[in-house]
């Protein structure tokens, strides 16, 4: 099976939007054939009816590509002259059971761009789910995949779109590629299949954690900073990568793209696909960039279906020869608080534009302190009697800043580089469970292990390119954290942090101090499950049991200190290590663990 099919759909869908005369729908299925209509209407519909189940949502796909199917034939329905999910609406709306089942009863009674609207905000309101992924071996992957290669697809979209009903279907269908391309190549062996999916899952897993992190933040900021923010972000992303494009054509694009943004983000699958596809035709159309872009211009040649995610993803050019090393005029000319009157956030947003165009190295975030930076300076000096001495003085603070900020990066580096991914895990695990004791251990687990990926991931690029990746992904993984859960329910430090400036988030979080003001729970001997079978742990369970001890050891003193920290640590090392030494070990464990938590209880309640 050829994986790209199942993506190429999302981006051909909008491909034929002419008169209403014509029979877009058979057009649609005509180019992407039926196995990649069939793929995007699942998305759909898994992502609308949350009620239903694999096999009556594939069915429902099944008749929904029939009519499609039909639309080709002597006598198209009207439907067929209009689009794809108006059709998939009326196929679900003919079936009262599901209708009514999936509570769309009312928004079948409408008709039009009214039952359309209907349909969004039914969509909209459906909670988040988030189910419990079922842990297959390797073995059953594979049968399974053998079996039927569809099926193994299809399940996978079934699962990840119902817990991600406003993603995008192109992104879904990209993943689902993704899994099916390595369940091909792990299943093509006949030993280490566990090992395989594991190792060589490693990058598709960090890919779709990434992207979902990724879509769902640029969201949540839209939904609670607004378009300001968004547009600020896009301006010194665009700038960083086209420096040899003017203020006005950087302040187009970035309306562009956060316009497309605010549409995919409203959850109407079908018009965010027609303005992903504008969007990528315009900025492909611009001769007068593209001759002056090098990554732009080599991205606009490949096929529809890659030249979205090149563009997305492309490196930033090179610097023009004749741009000076700093923001000279914004530093040095004397009327420059005559500027920052006349039109503040047109003079900052000029900044941004100067100052990303020139620094590749920084990540948004950075840029967008740096900004803030900038205007309070403004602010403060244009007060002053001698406003240039005073603001004159601003890009060594800014410089300053920004080497704090890399100084960290390069610090968590170092221990991920020299103490291993392990060590920084651990770290992140006592540093997060501190500053939100009553958060759930899986909670705990998912952000600190996907911190781990992030900074792996990161430390192992070249320094200029450290703080964009690293900083990017964590602020990504914050953002998604603070959307996903009430901070109220967490403490008010966490829903401090999460009201914060966008671009501040992650410096409040790394600031804050450990929880002093909620109850720890109880002391119990139950949260310390040192037994036998630690002596025959995999690498990864020996972590997660590892991780599991800190968490509970913090939870009951989140102000304990690295000190104490390592003498439990100390303890629990040498218990595991007599322990698994003896023949007979269960009676060990049993001994050496009450003599264990009694040392810890005095530790933890002193």
């Amino acid at each position: 099976m050829k994986w790209a099919t199942l993506i190429s759909f999302a981006i051909l869908i909008s491909a034929h939007c002419g008169k209403s005369d014509r029979n877009r729908v058979c057009e649609n299925f005509s180019d992407i054939k039926e196995e990649g209509f069939k793929a995007f209407i699942l998305v759909a519909l898994c992502q609308n009816l949350p009620q239903s189940g694999f096999e009556e949502v594939v069915l429902l796909a099944l008749e929904i590509t029939a009519a499609a199917g039909a639309c080709c034939g002597e006598n198209p329905s009207p439907d067929c002259f209009k689009n794809e999910i108006v059709l998939s609406q009326s196929v679900i709306c003919a079936s009262n059971e599901i209708a009514n089942k999936n509570h769309v009863q009312d928004c079948c009674a409408k008709a039009g761009d009214e039952r359309h609207q209907c349909f969004l905000e039914h969509k909209r309101s459906i909670p988040k789910k988030k189910e419990v992924q079922k842990m297959y071996s390797g073995k059953e992957k594979c049968e399974t995949f053998k079996n039927n290669r569809l099926t193994y697809a299809g399940l996978f979209i079934y699962s990840f779109s119902r817990m991600h009903v406003m993603m995008h279907p192109f992104n879904i269908l990209v993943f689902a590629g993704k899994i099916g391309a390595l369940a091909e190549e792990c299943c093509a062996q006949e030993e280490n299949l566990d090992t395989c999916f594991y190792e060589k899952g490693r990058p598709v897993r960090n890919y779709i954690a990434s992207v979902t992190a990724q879509s769902q933040s640029v969201c949540a900021i839209s939904k609670k900073y607004g378009e300001r923010v968004i547009k600020a972000k896009k301006v010194a992303q665009s700038s960083q990568k086209l420096p040899q494009a003017t203020a006005d054509e950087i302040a187009e694009i970035s309306q562009n793209i956060t316009s497309s943004i605010f549409t995919c983000c409203s959850g109407d699958s079908f018009k965010c696909t027609k303005k992903m596809k504008q969007l990528i035709e315009d900025s492909c159309a611009r001769d007068d960039i593209i001759s002056r872009t090098k990554h732009l211009a080599q991205c606009c040649k490949l096929s529809i279906l890659e030249k979205g995610y090149c563009i997305e993803n492309m490196e930033p050019d090179e610097k023009p020869a004749d741009l000076s090393e700093k923001v000279e005029s914004y530093i040095k000319d004397a009327d420059v608080c005559d500027k920052f009157a006349a039109g503040k956030d047109l003079f900052i947003g000029g900044f941004l534009y100067e100052y990303s165009r020139r620094h590749p190295e920084l990540s948004s975030q950075m840029l967008l302190r740096i900004a803030k930076g900038y205007e309070d300076e403004l602010t403060k000096c244009c007060a002053t009697e001698n406003p240039p001495e005073c603001y004159g003085k601003a890009d060594e603070k800014l410089h300053a800043a920004v080497q704090d900020n890399l100084s960290h990066f390069q610090k968590m580096c170092a221990i991920v580089n020299t103490e291993g991914l392990a060590a920084y895990v651990k770290l992140m695990v006592i540093r997060y469970t501190s500053i939100m004791p009553t958060a759930s251990f899986e909670g705990i687990r998912t952000i600190t292990y996907r911190m781990g990926e992030i900074m792996q991931e990161c430390c192992a690029k070249d320094q200029s390119k450290l703080m964009p990746c690293a900083e990017e992904k964590l602020s990504d993984l914050l953002d998604e954290t603070c959307a996903e859960n009430d901070p109220a329910t967490i403490n008010k430090n966490v829903e401090a942090c999460c009201n914060d400036f966008y671009s501040h988030r992650r410096l409040c979080f790394l600031d804050m101090k450990p929880d002093t003001e909620s109850a720890p729970p109880e002391f119990s001997a139950e949260s310390f499950p040192i037994t036998e079978a630690v002596c025959t742990m995999s690498d990864q369970d020996s972590l997660t049991a590892s991780v599991k001890l800190l968490y509970e050891v913090v939870r009951l003193k989140p102000t304990i200190t690295m000190e104490q920290i390592k003498t439990l640590t100390d303890g629990y090392n040498a218990l595991k290590a007599k322990c698994c030494a003896v023949e007979s070990n269960q009676q060990c464990f049993e001994t050496e663990r009450a003599a264990f938590i009694n040392t810890s209880k005095d530790l933890l309640t002193a």
